[in-house]
């Protein structure tokens, strides 16, 4: 009865088989065998959009714009307080005598220590302000980096999966034209036509995850879509495990500058130091006042006048005291960012490391495996039945599909590792797949 059931089934899905194998989730184009992926946004000309291009377009993310338009529009010169804080127009009349009046003009001038700080604190939040966007480009980037890596892992992951069904295929076809030879066996059939069933799934997933893919790739290029984009990520990859090990061993250790959090921490503790000093200096300098008496005959019409203010007392000690409690925060808070950058960089390095070792005893398995010799073993005993070749096929496939697991699972690890580094979004930006960019 389950043989049965299989063959119903094994039916329906050649069918389906047939109509999904022309009907695809997304737009591809076979181009060499190599499948490209083409963005048909518009009807203009058509573009390459390579991963470098792809990666610099980061300066373009509209967070990142915003992060730019506020840091020009923060200008320190303009923010610092006037020279002149005030400026009194005056008329007073002892007995209200007409040759009593008098017109005053007063200006009391703004303290310029007051003036310098105000201009630092702005230049440090303009500081704040660049760092954050540095933050920002550097995530960004890092994003970008994964999109690329998950593209051209579905696409090899697709290749793979269509030479399985490949070799499903014929398995199926000789157990059908040889039902009585030695080889044919009744299990083999059935389990071929449910494998049927298993990698239509498989692929059918992939493509749905490619189609979501494509979804977060026009998302991150935005308003920069104005034509047809072919994509070519999948090209002049040539970063290996002996190239990555060369990064580890090279002075690549010492080449960072302070982690951007951590100099972020520092701007905020250097603005809390600014607004108390600020806070000390605030006081009123004084005044300059220009007199004039239009009813004066036997004296000066015109007087001056000057006073200066001793700032005996501070009014606003709860303020520096909040200040200071503030100031306290702040400067742990440098201690718990350095703490958190040298932990992050330190599991990255080591779960590299990990990843690169695994991988290298990976590559020396299958060298020792040396499954060319195998299958031309197997090719010259007496008993080699042709499904035999198949079979050397799907283990070779299997090989395939656990190299280039670790294969990604390590380039996934080193691109983070470089963006603990904060080296992704250093200028000028170069492609870290390919070694021939740096």
């Amino acid at each position: 009865m389950r043989v049965i059931l299989l063959l119903l089934l094994t039916i329906l899905f050649e069918n389906i088989d047939t109509t999904t194998r022309y009907v695809q989730a997304f737009d591809r184009i076979n181009k060499d065998s190599e499948p490209i992926l083409m963005l048909d946004l518009n009807n203009g000309s058509i573009d390459t959009l390579d991963r470098l291009q792809f990666i610099r377009l980061s300066l373009e993310h509209i967070p990142i714009r915003s992060f730019q338009e506020q840091v020009n529009l923060l200008n320190p010169e303009r923010a610092q307080p006037a020279i002149i804080d005030e400026i009194q127009f005056r008329f007073s009349n002892d007995e209200f005598q007409p040759q009593d009046q008098r017109y005053d003009i007063r200006f009391r001038p703004t303290n310029p220590l007051v003036r310098k700080k105000t201009k630092e604190l702005y230049q440090n939040r303009k500081l704040q302000l660049q760092t954050d966007a540095a933050r920002a480009i550097d995530k960004e980037i890092f994003e970008r980096y994964e999109l690329i890596i998950s593209w051209i892992e579905i696409q090899q992951t697709l290749k793979l999966v269509e030479e399985r069904i490949s070799i499903n295929k014929q398995r199926i076809e000789w157990l059908k034209e040889y039902p009585g030879a030695d080889f044919f066996d009744a299990n083999s059939f059935t389990e071929a036509h449910a494998d049927k069933l298993k990698l239509w799934n498989d692929k059918t997933d992939l493509e749905l995850k490619h189609k979501e893919l494509l979804r977060s790739i026009n998302l991150k290029l935005g308003d920069n879509i104005s034509h047809n984009y072919i994509i070519t990520w999948e090209q002049n990859i040539t970063l290996s495990a002996q190239d990555i090990e060369a990064t580890l061993s090279s002075s690549i250790e010492d080449s960072f500058s302070e982690p951007l959090q951590v100099y972020l921490a520092q701007l905020a503790f250097q603005e809390t130091q600014l607004e108390q000093d600020i806070e000390r200096v605030n006081t009123d300098m004084g005044f300059i006042q220009t007199e004039y008496f239009p009813n004066r005959t036997n004296k000066s019409l015109l007087g001056i006048s000057a006073g200066i203010t001793l700032p005996l007392f501070h009014r606003n000690r709860t303020d520096l005291m909040n200040l200071s409690l503030e100031e306290k925060e702040r400067s742990l808070d440098i201690l718990a960012e350095q703490k958190k950058a040298t932990l992050e960089q330190n599991y990255w390095k080591s779960h590299l490391k990990t990843v690169l070792e695994k991988y290298l005893e990976l590559v020396q398995l299958y060298t020792q495996m040396n499954l060319q010799e195998m299958r031309s073993t197997l090719q010259v005993l007496d008993d080699y039945e042709p499904l035999k070749t198949l079979e050397w096929q799907e283990m070779e496939l299997n090989w395939k599909e656990i190299e280039q697991q670790w294969y990604f699972e390590l380039i996934k690890t080193y691109i983070g590792y470089l963006s603990s580094k904060e080296l992704l979004s250093r200028e000028p930006y170069i492609d870290w797949l390919d070694t021939k960019s740096y």
